[in-house]
């Protein structure tokens, strides 16, 4: 009976995962009835304002305008942008549907798997969320379906051009995102290698995603005086700082001595560690006389550049721990403000069991790692499974050089291309070819 059902809906798997994505997104939206607000929300909303009014002038560059920009679609609607964000999850799954299929895998095999993705539960909460993460997942999609697709098209100009629009706009959503095209270049540009191909139409790629961040960086530059993506950018590198806060150079002692201070204060009150500069903030503005952000910010980028040049062996330690944290997995959501009682419960259990598997399949991507590099260099061949693999290590890297904290949200929009790689890995009876 399971099989005749899953033929059935094979038969029209787009339909099918459409109608399963409108569900799904139902029964959570009567379950949970809210829409999940975090402290970095109000940025965004803040700047979303801005944009609304095309009026950025003194705007303090706290934020990059990526998804902002969709709020201000949305007209500042929190509703409206959470309904926008269940049609582009929807759109999302449909890609990976075709991500897979163009991988060669059977319709059912890509069919299960983008259904089971798509009934995690916190990839239905994300969208719930009034932060990033949905909508990088939708980008980080659609970029590494049209990836693959310009692996095996003759049609390079429009795929790079198409490439080149979309890590664009990514940049403006994560400006971590930024090394992306140059990795994708340099990938385009290995297959068939040839010295004289070096210069090649490929070089599109870093025309729109260069635009959006040094365009932005301008923005920051012409408002705060700081040629920065983001003005918290000091801020994130002093979080890096936090477990080797004191031993910093003479000059930024009293920097150092409070952060450390306020660290053991975190920790005894058993708070997250990673916040601890946030909680100090206040007190290292009175004590540097920064109220303006942005100096302040500045202040702190001098004083962990000048700790960690001090310290590399700690921080190469504290790199670990955001690198190790990188394949955390977590749900963002308000756990009391389920409005059906004992809801929150049930989803909760489902959640773990959910969360046990996710972590069994990042465990098997990471020992999978050096396999794959090996297997490259052995064979000289670019193929999906090196892209994909070495995109997410060098995103969980640089991630983990620039900042500690919520570090599972820089995995989150790279879980389902995890899966691809392990689906490749083992699962070579799921393919056509």
């Amino acid at each position: 009976m399971i099989s005749n059902i899953v033929n059935n809906l094979t038969k029209k798997p787009i339909a099918t995962i459409i109608a399963f994505c409108f569900i799904s997104r139902l029964i959570i939206v009567l379950l949970y009835q809210n829409i999940t607000i975090f402290s970095d929300s109000s940025g965004y909303t803040e700047l979303a304002e801005r944009l609304a009014n095309f009026s950025l002038q003194g705007y303090l560059g706290t934020h990059s305008p990526g998804y902002p920009i969709l709020l201000a679609l949305s007209g500042n609607s929190l509703i409206v942008a959470v309904v926008l964000q269940f049609v582009l999850g929807t759109i999302n799954a449909v890609y990976q549907y075709k991500t897979l299929r163009l991988l060669n895998f059977t319709t059912k095999t890509s069919l299960i798997t983008t259904l089971l993705f798509n009934s995690l539960l916190h990839v239905i909460f994300y969208e719930t969320n009034i932060l990033t993460e949905s909508f990088t997942l939708f980008f980080v999609t659609l970029i590494f379906y049209f990836i693959i697709k310009g692996l095996y098209t003759e049609y390079k100009l429009k795929n790079s051009i198409i490439l080149s629009l979309l890590i664009g706009f990514l940049i403006l959503i994560k400006p971590l995102y930024i090394f992306l095209p140059f990795l994708i270049y340099g990938f385009y540009t290995l297959k068939n290698f040839s010295f004289s191909k070096i210069i090649n139409i490929r070089l599109t790629l870093l025309i729109f995603p260069l635009v959006s961040f040094l365009g932005w960086s301008y923005v920051n530059k012409v408002n705060t005086g700081y040629f920065v993506s983001t003005t918290f950018w000091g801020i994130n590198i002093a979080q890096n700082c936090v477990y080797f806060a004191e031993k910093c150079p003479e000059e930024y002692k009293e920097i150092g001595d409070t952060y450390a201070d306020y660290r053991e204060k975190i920790i005894a009150a058993d708070k997250d560690v990673a916040m601890t500069i946030w909680f100090a903030g206040p007190e290292l503005m009175g004590i540097t006389k920064l109220s303006y952000l942005p100096d302040f910010s500045a202040k702190l980028s001098e004083y962990s550049k000048a700790t960690i040049k001090k310290n590399p062996i700690d921080y190469s330690k504290q790199m670990f721990v955001s690198w190790r944290d990188f394949w955390d997995t977590s749900i963002y959501w308000n756990y009391k403000s389920f409005k059906v009682p004992h809801a929150n419960q049930v989803l909760n259990l489902l959640w773990l069991a959910q969360s046990f598997l996710l972590y069994l399949i990042k465990l098997i991507f990471v020992l999978l790692i050096p396999y794959h590099i090996v297997q490259f260099f052995r064979k000289k061949e670019i193929t999906t499974v090196i892209i994909i693999t070495t995109v997410i290590f060098a995103a969980s890297i640089l991630q983990a050089m620039v900042t500690y904290g919520s570090n599972s949200r820089f995995s989150y929009p790279f879980e389902f291309l995890m899966i691809v790689v392990l689906l490749f890995t083992f699962g070579k009876r799921f393919r056509l070819t």
